[in-house]
């Protein structure tokens, strides 16, 4: 697998995916309102969390055994069997708990939250059953259909007089089409599950569930809480600041996803110097589009939010500024954590998940409380760098983690220098609209890269870069 091209393909895939969701938050949130919105977005955290318990770490598990290459079709087997039991009592835990959680999400979706759950598990695995294969890159355009039909299947229900509901049907017809389409492309064939593939999963997912807890908690845990003592309005607003900043990794959460399968395949083989090289070849790529979105986003998170968004989503300005700055370790803490858990390593992985985990709910109840959506954004970065800290110092104990510090200092000064350039020019040239802040945001690009190219560190990384996605 060219880890390269892979990268790049996930990273292009998902930069139109992510555009596309983009335009659909903007043109959503626009039309219908933050507290639309916060119903929708509470549909979707609800959803997230409900997926820890339903699929209980087989992602995970299912990627990693498949990609060691033994008896894939026989894993996959078993990764069903152990799947029907959660789900099913999910999905009658969601019947019975209807009025509350219609009270809570504050429409009349819980049977369709039923309903998305099944089809979203039953979707992922697909992915990361082609993810197992080394096919890293073939998942990329299942996600953007999804975000394709979530859009444009929204739009035309919303025209139809359908509010939040429109979003959530057309969510679930993005799923329906990752499923048949996922499954379609994959080439492991069921075999026959044994105790010993089921047990093997098992002992490697009760490690990895914790793991993806975190993920899960950090994408919603703060959603969920802010509904619970605010209003939808407030989730609607601290959300689309979430939306944007998930933006700027895009690029560093394709390359742990590309590396995933590979350092698996080489800890299997022993080729520990190699997992080292590639962790330090590919940290500054993962850093390079992240920080200076940061120090864009301190100069125009006022702007964006407004421009963009419109005039009620200015609440969450400062949260944009503080969430944006979580995003550069979270960076770092992709590739360090996909690494710790493609060792073998899901236990501690998981160790580190329960103690930020743990921290992110009490901050969550604590803060939001004290200081509203703001505080909901403190907590999650607390956590979080809690969780970076932790995934680095185990996974040192096993493999060599080389920080190439001048290449990230060669980006914060180039990031510096551009937002001196955004600074004098919005000193003359005041931002008025959409599109005056598209120019200074393409400007800003725009003198980044070239003062990157220009420092003596960067300009060699990039152009290795550039060979690596010519060489197939």
């Amino acid at each position: 697998m060219n880890l390269a091209r892979s990268s790049l393909k996930l990273f292009l895939a998902n930069v139109v995916g992510a555009g596309l969701q983009f335009l659909g938050i903007t043109f959503f949130a626009r039309e219908l309102g933050a507290s639309q919105m916060g119903i929708f977005f509470l549909f979707q955290a609800l959803l997230g969390m409900l997926a820890i318990p339903a699929d209980f770490g087989l992602r995970g598990a299912v990627e990693k055994r498949i990609s060691e290459g033994e008896s894939p079709g026989q894993f996959l087997s078993s990764a069903i069997v152990l799947k029907l039991v959660p789900i099913t009592v999910i999905v009658l835990g969601i019947l019975l708990l209807r009025p509350w959680l219609n009270s809570y999400i504050g429409a009349n979706v819980a049977v369709l939250l039923a309903l998305a759950i099944v089809l979203q598990e039953v979707a992922q695995l697909s992915l990361v059953v082609l993810k197992g294969e080394l096919r890293v890159g073939e998942t990329a355009v299942l996600n953007v259909a999804r975000q394709a039909i979530w859009v444009g299947g929204g739009a035309l229900l919303i025209g139809y007089g359908l509010k939040a509901e429109a979003m959530i049907y057309s969510l679930l017809a993005g799923l329906g089409v990752m499923l048949v389409w996922g499954w379609y492309k994959s080439s492991v064939t069921l075999g026959r599950p044994t105790v010993t593939h089921v047990r093997s999963l098992f002992d490697y997912g009760r490690y990895n569930v914790v793991s993806s807890i975190g993920g899960y908690f950090y994408s919603w845990m703060d959603v969920a809480i802010i509904g619970l003592f605010l209003t939808q309005a407030h989730v609607g607003a601290y959300e689309v600041a979430w939306r944007v900043t998930a933006i700027s990794i895009l690029f560093s959460n394709a390359i742990a996803m590309t590396i995933f399968p590979q350092v698996s395949e080489w800890n299997a083989d022993g080729a520990k110097k190699s997992i080292e090289n590639l962790i330090a070849v590919v940290m500054t790529p993962s850093l390079f589009f992240v920080i200076p979105a940061f120090f864009g986003t301190v100069v125009f998170s006022q702007e964006i939010l407004q421009f963009v968004f419109g005039q009620e989503y200015t609440t969450a300005a400062v949260v944009l500024i503080v969430l944006m700055g979580d995003k550069v370790f979270q960076a770092i803490q992709l590739v360090v954590g996909k690494s710790l858990q493609a060792i073998n390593k899901p236990g501690l992985a998981a160790r580190a998940t329960v103690v930020s985990v743990v921290s992110n709910a009490v901050l969550n109840v604590i803060f939001v409380l004290e200081f509203g959506i703001l505080g909901a954004a403190f907590a999650t970065v607390a956590s979080s760098l809690l969780n970076d800290f932790l995934h680095l110092i185990y996974l040192r104990r096993f493999i060599r983690v080389r920080f190439p510090h001048r290449e990230i200092s060669e980006c914060v000064l180039a990031a510096l220098v551009m937002t001196g350039v955004l600074l004098f020019l919005e000193a003359m040239y005041e931002v008025g609209s959409l599109v005056d802040l598209a120019g200074f945001i393409f400007v800003g690009a725009i003198v980044y890269c070239i003062v990157a190219l220009l420092l003596p560190n960067l300009r060699p990384r990039a152009f290795e870069m550039a060979n690596r996605f010519r060489v197939a």
